[in-house]
């Protein structure tokens, strides 16, 4: 299901009829205006596999959207949730009444770190909506091991022992056009797959000339 007229104007609440399709692995909904999943979403769970629930207009990640309620989810696409448009944070309590998309504040939720331990993901996207706050550093989180040379091949010797083991199987990671701020920490920025995920275009650049909600430039 993807494309409605007016997609941003949109407030709509998924059927549960939906998680009554018990062989279904692969779910999009995009740009259609959906604002919340039904209760019984996690039915899903056993089977689903990939979910694109990209350009709709909810205010902040689902919360039944975890590694426990999904264990075989392997592409999760959340990018470009804002129903509408701003480059100062400061103002997003009046911007639009209906809210103005996923915002969430990592200086103060665990609610995007969670999504970063989840280590079966493949592809994960965030693009384009309102993330604030800084990258967490993983300090004192399992490290890689030898057994991960076997996937990675030697040039991750270096990492055994030292470098945090976040998301080892991710093969897209898009996390650009946020408000996020501070240092690129360690297990992003020498990750096995970095030059794979493109990040000078899908997770370096920063919304572009806008500033969070303490009246900090990002990036």
């Amino acid at each position: 299901l993807f494309g409605n007229v007016n997609t941003m104007l949109k407030s709509i609440d998924l059927c549960q009829e939906v998680a009554t399709l018990e062989y279904l692995k692969d779910l999009r909904i995009a740009a259609f205006g959906l604002v919340s999943l039904p209760a019984n979403f996690v039915d899903l769970g056993d089977t689903l596999e990939s979910l694109d629930l990209n350009s709709n207009n909810f205010n902040e990640i689902p919360e039944v959207i975890t590694k426990e309620n999904f264990p075989k989810l392997k592409k999760l696409d959340l990018a470009s949730n804002r129903r509408t448009s701003i480059t100062d944070l400061r103002k997003r309590s009046t911007a639009n009444k209906e809210g103005i998309g996923i915002y969430t504040n990592m200086n103060e939720s665990d609610v995007v770190k969670r999504l970063f331990l989840w280590e079966e993901l493949e592809e994960l996207a965030l693009s384009y909506n309102y993330i604030e706050g800084q990258l967490p550093t993983f300090e004192g989180m399992p490290t890689y091991t030898e057994e991960d040379v076997k996937s990675y091949g030697d040039t991750v010797n270096w990492a055994i022992g030292k470098l945090p083991r976040i998301l080892p199987n991710m093969r897209s990671l898009k996390i650009n056009l946020n408000f996020m701020t501070g240092d690129i920490p360690d297990w992003l920025l020498y990750h096995p797959r970095l030059l794979e995920w493109g990040p000078e275009v899908l997770i370096f650049p920063q919304q572009e000339k806008s500033v969070n909600s303490e009246g900090k430039s990002v990036g």
